[in-house]
């Protein structure tokens, strides 16, 4: 009797994912390639079904009896971005196309910050870092990315080139998971 091989359950997850990464890697192109109207939206919902294939992916693959890490939702009790701060801002600006634009706007800058983070990391230029951690905190705190400001915080903070990476690497990662929350709400906002 024949038996199908049991594939490498590790090994399919990391191929996996790499591919989740790849396809986000590309929305994130799409977003700021300054395609025609309507891109963003698609960009979106891409990034939302992705999502929603790493959490299917999650569950299937996870081995027996072992709990892995939950992803983070909209229900965590710490979202990337306070709501309220949005509102506030929404009252202090009296409409959600502009509170929409400034959020638009803060997607379509934090691309070419990024960038800068990444050269000055290449180029071990702390002082270039710090510029932008300082321009990113400020856009983030007046949308509401409190966590996003703090790890811009702990970069205006460093004092050696040897912390550099891994302190940009975590702004790195609260950026996309404040531009992910932003990219719902806009989402969900009317046209």
């Amino acid at each position: 009797m024949d038996t199908a091989p049991t594939p490498d359950i590790d090994l399919v997850r990391t191929q996996l994912r790499t591919v989740l990464r790849d396809v986000n890697d590309l929305v994130d192109v799409i977003e700021t390639s300054g395609l025609p109207d309507g891109t963003h939206a698609l960009a979106t919902a891409l990034r939302q079904r992705l999502d929603d294939l790493a959490g299917a992916v999650d569950k299937i693959l996870q081995p027996a009896g072992s709990a892995m890490p939950r992803r983070a939702t909209s229900t965590d009790p710490s979202p990337a971005v306070d709501e309220a701060v949005l509102t506030a801002l929404l009252d202090d600006l009296g409409d959600v196309g502009r509170v929409a634009y400034l959020v638009q706007l803060f997607l379509t800058e934090l691309h070419g910050r990024r960038l800068a983070l990444t050269n000055a990391v290449e180029q071990q230029d702390l002082a270039a870092a710090k510029a932008v951690a300082h321009t990113l905190r400020s856009s983030a705190l007046l949308l509401g990315a409190a966590q996003l400001g703090s790890a811009c915080d702990h970069l205006l903070d460093a004092d050696q080139v040897s912390n550099l990476r891994p302190l940009v690497d975590d702004v790195m990662q609260q950026a996309t998971g404040s531009a992910r929350w932003f990219q719902i709400w806009l989402a969900n906002q009317p046209s």
